[in-house]
């Protein structure tokens, strides 16, 4: 499907909220947050959690017994993390599909308050936090303040570990989990030939990776950062596939990725990217930040594929995939679906730089939300050093 003709999509729009002086973002199928740090990236996203999952987010606080007293700058912090209810001071406004709400509106109960369904998954940034050396958290393992995201998504992952994973050992490859089009660039990119499994320890159900030959499992903190990363994403992907024949979690149709590439290798970005794609086939809408060229470099190649009438055959090669019947289905689903792209810059209105064109006037647009800016400046100072050491020898 071209791009010029793009769906009907939710959209949401922040005003003064945090760093954020006007956000509108069109929510594709995937959509990608790009811009430096303190940009408000993270504020945009959790805020999209906020607006869609308030009474849930809300009923997750009473259950962990954190009493707010109706007080609007205690649920910021308790959300946003400690601090961030100064927001408040600058009538901040968040417009969702259409309807307008205050921030201070978000941090009470809608009705009706016993409605309290989770419609957005949200894998955070701090997300190694949520398994320190190896031993998953609840969410009262953390402290007021933390962010919410952290703190639920450690939470969750505890209750996949200890439930769906309750007699089970090993956790990759995992039987039921993800399929061997999946599982074998996740083996040969992430884990090494590695697996990873859980095992009680000082009576504590702990992770650890065995490498054939070697006696004794791997503990956490002996994990390359970027296997450190990955476990948490991959477990949280876990509970967005299911085992068995169901394709998603009942009522979850967002689901929120900070940073994936954190730790990894391109080869392993590019893996996850495909993960990602089996989330889209599911039915799941995605949202992403980052900071990866690669990440842009695959759906500015997704949308050249569409936009040229491309085949299911190109995004195989674009992935290094086999064909089977795994891979038509994830590839067909990929030529459908809307990639969007939006540029965040401290002090600056956030901008749609989805064509992701280098060829473009706008500097924005042609460097990718300066993911490509510090390659550019290298190669035109090298340029200009080669030219005047040529000027040199010519002189001679």
């Amino acid at each position: 499907m071209p791009n010029k003709k793009r769906k009907k999509c939710s959209t949401i729009r922040l005003e003064k909220v945090g760093p954020i002086i006007e956000a509108k973002v069109d929510l594709g199928d995937l959509t990608v947050l790009v811009g430096p740090q303190a940009s408000g990236k993270s504020v945009l996203l959790q805020t999209l959690k906020l607006v869609i999952d308030r009474n849930h987010v809300l009923g997750v606080f009473d259950q962990q017994n954190v009493v707010f007293d109706g007080d609007p700058a205690a649920v910021l912090n308790g959300f946003y993390g400690r601090g961030m209810a100064g927001m408040l001071d600058y009538d901040p406004l968040v417009i969702w599909d259409g309807r307008r709400y205050e921030l201070r509106t978000l941090t009470k109960f809608k009705k009706p308050k016993s409605s309290q369904v989770e419609r957005l998954f949200y894998i955070p940034a701090q997300r190694v936090v949520s398994l320190p050396s190896g031993v998953s958290q609840t969410f009262g393992s953390f402290s007021f303040g933390d962010p919410y995201v952290l703190r639920y998504f450690a939470h969750q992952i505890h209750i996949l570990l200890q439930n769906e994973f309750g007699a089970t050992a090993q956790l990759f490859p995992a039987k039921g989990r993800l399929n061997e089009t999946l599982k074998r660039p996740i083996a040969e990119n992430l884990f090494g030939g590695a697996q990873l499994k859980v095992e009680p320890k000082d009576f504590t159900k702990t992770l650890t990776l065995e490498i054939k030959g070697v006696s004794e499992g791997l503990p956490f903190l002996a994990w390359s950062a970027g296997q450190r990363e990955f476990i948490p994403l991959l477990l949280g992907l876990y509970w967005l596939c299911p085992a068995g024949k169901i394709s998603k979690r009942d009522n979850i149709d967002w689901v929120v990725i900070e940073e994936p590439e954190m730790g990894l290798h391109p080869r392993a970005v590019s893996t996850f990217l495909l993960l990602v794609l089996e989330l889209l086939k599911r039915g799941y809408k995605v949202v992403i930040s980052t900071h990866s060229t690669v990440v842009l470099d695959l759906i500015w190649a997704l949308r050249e594929i569409q936009d040229c009438g491309g085949t299911r055959t190109d995004i195989r090669e674009l992935f290094e995939l086999s064909s089977n019947p795994t891979t038509k289905q994830i590839t067909e689903s990929a030529l459908r679906k809307d990639y969007r792209v939006y540029f965040f810059e401290r002090g600056e209105v956030v901008q749609d730089i989805s064509s992701l064109d280098p060829g473009s006037d706008d500097d924005a647009v042609a460097s990718w939300g300066d993911l490509n800016g510090f390659a550019e400046r290298s190669a035109h100072t090298v340029a200009k050093a080669v030219t005047r050491a040529n000027a040199r020898t010519a002189k001679k």
